[in-house]
């Protein structure tokens, strides 16, 4: 059973939300629909949680979000900027938004785009609670952004593999998470073996001109 209409689009920064409420979904997948569209939704029996495909009329891109709220004014649509600026979306475009049905998701990859999130002092931890708190549905192939609400920095991570479908709905469900080197990570050049002759003429390898040891990505 299908669900489509089409509303205007805004941002939340052109909205007239609480400002709690749009720090709160700022950096999420997570949008404001209007509350007939739940009432809809309620009277044909349609089952939560409610997931959406957003549309750019024009281009056909879309990204599937999740609902913070229904709240918007009556026709509106209030979506992150990050996700407008993704598919091409300006303040005042009509969307297409269809009700989805993700398939649970099994798994996971994630890239960061940079170090310094591994670098923070317990990246997993932020990841587990941003993710499940803002981001219920993922897509293969999209973008997550990830703010730091101690530092205020925010943070890229590419979703690279999605499984058993390219979009899953992540919460309440059990999932492996996996992650590939940050984009900007430079693998350390090989040391070239250094010799050093000795008095019977056999070649010995000079140790102690390398001391340590070597760490993977991630280890503490």
């Amino acid at each position: 059973m299908s669900y489509t209409t089409q509303l205007i689009c805004f941002s939340y920064g052109c909205s007239s939300q609480p400002e709690d409420v749009i720090k709160q979904v700022k950096y999420s997948n997570k949008i404001l629909l209007p509350p007939s569209i739940l009432h809809e939704l309620i009277q044909g029996n349609y089952e939560m949680p409610y997931f959406f495909k957003i549309e750019n009329i024009e281009t056909k891109f879309a990204q599937y979000c999740g609902v913070q709220e229904f709240s918007s004014p009556p026709g509106v649509a209030h979506i992150p900027y990050h996700i407008m600026s993704g598919l091409g979306i300006g303040e005042g475009d009509n969307i297409n938004i269809d009700l989805a049905t993700p398939t649970d998701g099994s798994y996971v990859k994630l890239q960061p785009h940079t170090i310094k999130f591994c670098e923070l002092e317990d990246p997993k931890a932020l990841l587990e609670k941003v993710l499940s708190s803002n981001y219920p549905i993922i897509t293969e192939g999209h973008t997550i952004a990830i703010e730091d609400k101690n530092t205020e920095k925010v943070y890229h991570i590419d979703i690279i593999k999605t499984e058993p479908a390219p979009v899953i709905k992540i919460i309440d469900v059990n999932i492996n998470v996996d992650f590939a080197p940050p984009l900007d990570y430079v693998p350390p050049k090989p040391v070239e073996n250094n010799f050093v002759d000795t008095s019977n003429n056999v070649l010995e390898y000079d140790t102690e001109r390398f001391p340590g040891k070597g760490h993977r990505l991630g280890e503490k």
